[in-house]
């Protein structure tokens, strides 16, 4: 992928591409004590570096001559209080102050100093409900909202309750090295709806997978500190069977 090109100066960074929405100003940027303010809008990332700097105050020690005038200003007036003393320190690039918002993914960011606020927008997908087949071909559900979570994972929870099947799994690497083992599966479908909008069916979004437990890991990575892959899932075809699923992952899939 070609390098996108950075315009420079003492004062601007400027890249032209696409870049998102945000509106940043920053106590102090990562490279430079100046404030820096961020700009992306839609295209293009322009960096402006300000001529000025930011500091906090930092609780220091006292002097022994501010001590000292302390202790004297007490033994004339019992009710003095000493004040605080601090000293300047300018921002740096460690999470210095930030104000502003952007756009991510699907939430709109709000930044406050050191805080930042969330706010999903309309369209975020959020989770509605987790489903696994049974064997007599109906569907045990796990909504959101449930006190319990139902843990379709637990084999021996489920044992003669879901539908569960165990095939052998061959595993070929690219230096044609065979790995063989027996894999378990079940089918979940998950279902997500748009967050403010759930009681409409034509915004939801359906996705039905095969969950599958390796007897043993398999992988490009099998032997090494990493280790291999010991389970995974594989989204479902249109009416392809669970089997058929697994074969094509056999198939198509490398780990």
């Amino acid at each position: 992928m070609k390098e996108k090109k950075t315009y420079k100066s003492s004062w601007y960074e400027f890249t032209p591409s696409w870049s998102g929405f945000a509106l940043n100003y920053d106590i102090a940027g990562y490279y430079t004590r100046h404030p820096v303010l961020q700009i992306y809008l839609i295209w293009g990332k322009l960096f402006l570096y300000l001529p000025w700097y930011h500091y906090k105050k930092i609780k220091r020690e006292k002097t022994l001559k501010e001590q000292r005038f302390d202790k004297l200003k007490i033994l004339r007036d019992p009710n003095y209080k000493p004040k605080e003393v601090y000293k300047k320190q300018y921002y740096d690039e460690c999470d210095p102050p930030s104000y502003g918002i952007y756009i991510h993914m699907n939430q709109l960011g709000i930044k406050y100093g050191t805080k930042t606020k969330l706010i999903d927008f309309p369209w975020l997908l959020d989770w509605v409900r987790t489903s696994a087949l049974r064997i007599d071909g109906e569907w045990e559900h796990d909504k959101k909202g449930s006190k319990d979570s139902k843990n379709f994972w637990d084999i021996e929870k489920w044992k003669n309750i879901l539908f569960i099947e165990k095939h052998p799994y061959r595993y070929i690497t690219k230096n044609g090295k065979i790995q063989d083992c027996i894999a378990t599966i079940r089918v979940e479908e998950r279902e997500w709806r748009w967050k403010w909008f759930k009681w409409l069916k034509w915004t939801r979004k359906v996705r039905r997978d095969i969950e599958i437990d390796f007897s043993d890991d398999i992988g490009e990575k099998k032997g090494t500190y990493k280790g291999g892959c010991t389970g995974c899932s594989y989204e479902m075809l249109k009416n392809e069977t669970p089997y058929e699923t697994l074969k094509r992952m056999e198939k198509e899939r490398k780990f």
